[in-house]
């Protein structure tokens, strides 16, 4: 039994994210999935066993334990499982230490009250189960959580596959047409608005014409915010607007490689993926300092568009940009991974500081 003998060779881990699409195929809610994907990616070539499972509910949970008996840790993604379906599961699958992880730091919890709710109880749960662990992917939501609650948290970082890495084009953006991108679901707090002011102004100063690509068909708690870009194109010669449908993953990373920045002004975030994406396409971004593992010569404040302006201008002639990203997104991940490596080949309950 793992909690009796902890060790990587014996750990086996699935790693559960809501499936939206599983009950409304035209819906996009796939960041999770990626995420997960990632993870796996990442732990089997660091020789650890794990599999990710696209499910709706608990009894889904239940079914992937019932069928894969070799599972030591099932790892929750985000806050979607009722505090008594999660009670049930710990007591049917005793064996089995359940990790929930949060995703959103508390400014994004705002628009979701009930993650809020289910976060508060479930640490409460925790507390009085032997299989349970609350993690976040976020230091300061963890540092939060155990200052204000008395709660031991676990700090589990996100990590993100660098196998496939693009190299930009080792000079600085000289040419007439500009191509950003403003990536990612369509939420007030993503900043998207002055991102697209941000661009205009880079464009303008710069006398480029912009091809400005922002996501859509992904709108989550950010109803308005469409149109309001699409007002600010409106009658700009010089500068269109491009909807970019929701894609598949790996056809979503050929778009972000046309681009010649991106722009992540973000108000909250905890590891950003779109971001991680740039980076491992050879495209520099914009970022607001919630993106904690960005290079600081990206970061800029999220409500002033002459400091992003600035930055991106930057960025965009300087031609070690992109290699600044890669190396700063390198160090993150490998203190990640030896987070993870010291969690799962160690005490299942201890929680690392």
């Amino acid at each position: 039994m793992y909690y009796l003998d902890p060790s990587l060779k014996k750990v086996h881990i699935a790693l559960c994210y809501r499936n939206f699409q599983a009950k409304n195929p035209q819906y996009s809610h796939v960041g999770l999935g990626v995420n997960a994907l990632h993870t796996v990616r990442v732990l089997h070539r660091n020789q650890i066993r794990a599999d990710v499972f696209g499910v709706w509910d608990a009894q889904d949970v239940a079914k992937v334990l019932t069928d894969a008996p070799s599972i030591t840790h099932c790892l929750i993604e985000a806050l979607w499982i009722g505090t008594g379906e999660l009670a049930v599961l710990l007591r049917q699958f005793p064996n089995v230490h359940f990790l929930v992880r949060s995703h959103s730091e508390i400014g994004f919890l705002q628009v979701e009250p009930g993650a809020i709710t289910l976060l508060r109880d479930q640490m409460l749960l925790a507390e009085q189960s032997h299989n349970l662990t609350i993690a976040a992917n976020s230091d300061r939501l963890v540092d939060f959580l155990r200052t204000t609650y008395d709660s031991n948290v676990l700090y589990l970082p996100n990590l993100y596959d660098l196998l496939r890495v693009q190299r930009r084009r080792g000079e600085g953006h000289d040419h007439r047409t500009l191509r950003i991108g403003s990536f990612g679901a369509l939420r007030w707090l993503k900043n998207h608005t002055t991102a697209a002011a941000a661009a205009l102004t880079i464009a303008r100063q710069r006398a480029c014409d912009l091809e400005f690509f922002l996501s859509v068909d992904r709108e989550e708690h950010g109803k308005t915010v469409l149109q309001a870009v699409r007002n600010m194109f409106t009658g700009v010669p010089w500068a269109t607007l491009h909807e970019a449908p929701w894609l598949p993953w790996a056809s979503f990373r050929r778009t972000v490689r046309a681009m010649d920045l991106t722009l992540q002004p973000s108000f909250t975030e905890t590891f950003n993926i779109v971001t991680a994406d740039s980076v491992a396409e050879g495209v520099p971004a914009v970022v607001s300092h919630a993106v904690q593992w960005a290079p600081p010569s990206w970061k800029a404040h999220p409500d002033e568009i002459a400091d992003i302006a600035r930055i991106g201008s930057a960025l965009l002639s300087s031609p070690t940009s992109a290699d600044d990203g890669l190396k700063a997104l390198q160090r993150y991940l490998d203190a990640s991974i030896a987070r993870w490596k010291a969690y799962l080949g160690d005490d299942p309950n201890r929680i690392h500081p």
